[in-house]
């Protein structure tokens, strides 16, 4: 069932003012988020494993936040609305360390960057009164070729797809919640219910008379610090914030900044299974040109706000105020 517009996020003009500060934060998040899978591959453990330790510290780390900050629990409905959040976050991580698993960092980060093509198709579905862009529906397509022109034929891009789509949904939920609760409570809340989902579901999908590795060795364990706290505590709670003055589908834009980021470093650490053929810098030319051409029809829509319309006069029944 679609979310009401009193109950899904509020219109663009009525969000916050995002400043230069705020899209300078966004893409820090986003050059973060591109060290995830290459960490994702770095770390030894299973993909249900090491999302389950990722979740698990950095609520840990949250919850001792919250309690210097005096921050108290939200009403039980909107804690179960942020766990229910966060089991789609746990299925999000696990699909998107599987992509990595099962291709390469370069196609999963490919996949996950078709996060603002989902939003831009199941905003309007899930937030009743949101409209259909054309607009947005073109910028996020023009993406999209620009990620397959990186990347088609790796064996996680499809996996990685499907990790962007979950996102996708939990994305548009937390721009939601952001407007009337904590960051730092919402991000608390989802991490725990990820990190029970990820622990129950590696249990069960863990096979038989395989000894499922569970703690990080001694190499992994720096790795898995970084993941939890960086790119976690820091990057997720910081982009639940910015969603109180950024659009989800601007943070979908910005976020296809991901796979070059991510790609351009992965040479750096696994060599020349990582090296990126022609493709690549051509790929990476149009996401980036797709993303400047929305930060620009952004500014210009900001700097030129729609007309108020008049006021009624008494005649109508108005009281004008």
């Amino acid at each position: 069932m679609a979310l009401t517009e009193d109950a899904g996020p509020p219109p663009q003009s009525a969000l916050q003012t995002a400043g230069f500060r705020d899209y300078a934060l966004l893409h820090v998040v986003v050059l973060v988020w591109g060290l995830t899978a290459i960490l994702g591959k770095l770390i030894t453990l299973e993909p249900g494993v090491l999302t389950a330790w990722r979740t698990g510290l950095a609520a840990v780390t949250l919850y001792v936040f919250l309690i210097f900050r005096r921050e108290a629990l939200p009403h039980w409905r909107a804690s179960l609305v942020m766990l229910g959040t966060g089991l789609l976050i746990g299925l999000h991580w696990f699909l998107f360390f599987l992509s990595g698993r099962l291709g390469t960092v370069s196609g999963s980060l490919a996949g996950a960057s078709t996060m603002a093509l989902w939003i831009a198709l199941l905003e309007p579905v899930m937030v009743r009164g949101r409209r259909w862009s054309g607009a947005e529906a073109l910028l996020a397509a023009g993406v999209a070729a620009g990620v397959m022109i990186i990347q088609f034929s790796d064996r996680g891009l499809l996996t990685g797809i499907l990790a962007a789509g979950v996102a996708s949904v939990f994305s548009i939920i937390n721009a939601r919640l952001v407007q009337r609760h904590s960051p730092l409570m919402i991000t608390a809340l989802e991490m725990t219910s990820a990190c029970a989902l990820c622990v129950v579901g590696s249990a069960v999908l863990a096979e038989k008379g395989v000894p499922l590795k569970i703690l990080p060795s001694a190499a992994d364990w720096p790795w898995v610090l970084i993941l939890a706290l960086l790119c976690t505590v820091f990057a997720y709670s910081a982009c639940v914030w910015l969603q109180r003055r950024v659009t989800p589908f601007s943070i979908g834009m910005a976020s296809n900044l991901e796979p070059v980021y991510g790609m351009g470093l992965a040479p750096l650490v696994f060599g020349a299974v990582e090296h990126q053929p022609l493709r690549f810098y051509v790929g990476s030319a149009v996401i980036i040109g797709f993303v400047i051409l929305h930060t620009a029809l952004t500014n210009r829509r900001m700097a030129n706000p729609p007309a108020l319309q008049p006021a009624s006069s008494p005649a109508t029944g108005s009281d004008g105020g």
